[in-house]
């Protein structure tokens, strides 16, 4: 009995150890499958988080690149608003300019104002009432210019066609500007200014619209210039073009005195 209590002890003793054996071992299986699955799940929330978080930064992104986008808009209208304020705010001095009869300063502004600020009545408005002041500036300065010539006063001729030619440079009214300043400007001893202003006058054909005697000043300035061959010649010239003017028989005789004061002596 005592020998069967033994071994049934040591067998008892045996399951005990092999039961707490495999409970240590399934303890740390437990504890394996734990961590497995705590990887597993930490891996898939990370996963999900970066996902999440990418998502979330991409549309945080945009909504930035929105904002700027929008307040860059905002500023371009802004400015776009203030330009038009300011063209509006041109574009009404400019017309009082226009209508208070400001023609000096209506020719000279018209330049600052922006035909894509105007809407198109605007700038035909515009457009009329600069060329109708500028023809107004012109007639005024040629008319002063003609009438002080008539009476003598070659100096303010030449102010008055020097203002009106600042407005018409060019074409067939420009040419007899041209004549009557260069006229007076012979008139006046300023010869080089006045050959200028004569050859001018002649290249825009000004003896076809009546001032036949052009010629006869533009010999004028070049003698008193010196350049006595030059001056010869285009009193004759003068002379030949136009033989019952009567300043044909003066530009004869000039014309013969250069040419003994340019003859060649022995």
């Amino acid at each position: 009995t005592q020998l069967a209590l033994s071994e049934l002890a040591e067998s008892v003793g045996k399951l005990v150890v092999a039961q707490r054996r495999r409970e240590r071992w399934l303890n740390v299986n437990s504890f394996g499958a734990y961590l497995l699955f705590t990887v597993v799940l930490g891996g898939a929330f990370l996963t999900l988080y970066r996902s999440r978080a990418k998502d979330l930064v991409h549309g945080r992104n945009a909504a930035v690149s929105e904002r700027d986008t929008a307040r860059s808009r905002a500023g371009t209208l802004e400015a776009q608003l203030a330009a038009r304020d300011q063209g509006s705010e041109r574009a009404f001095a400019y017309y009082q300019l226009l209508q208070g009869g400001k023609r000096v300063e209506a020719v000279t502004r018209y330049g600052e104002l922006d035909p894509a600020g105007l809407t198109p009545t605007e700038r035909e408005v515009f457009a009329q009432g600069h060329k109708k002041a500028r023809e107004e500036l012109v007639d005024a300065g040629y008319l002063g210019g003609l009438d002080a010539a008539k009476v003598g006063d070659h100096t303010k001729a030449i102010a008055e066609l020097k203002k009106a030619l600042a407005y018409e440079e060019e074409g067939p009214r420009a040419a007899q500007m041209r004549y009557y300043l260069g006229v007076a400007l012979v008139k006046t001893g300023e010869a080089e200014k006045a050959r200028r202003e004569l050859e001018l006058a002649l290249a825009g054909r000004v003896e076809q619209t009546g001032a036949v005697d052009a010629r006869y000043w533009l010999a004028s300035a070049l003698e008193a210039m010196g350049e006595l061959d030059l001056a010869r010649t285009e009193y004759d010239r003068f002379a030949s073009a136009q033989p019952q003017h009567p300043l044909s028989v003066g530009a004869r005789r000039k014309a013969m005195t250069l040419a003994h004061k340019t003859a060649p002596t022995n």
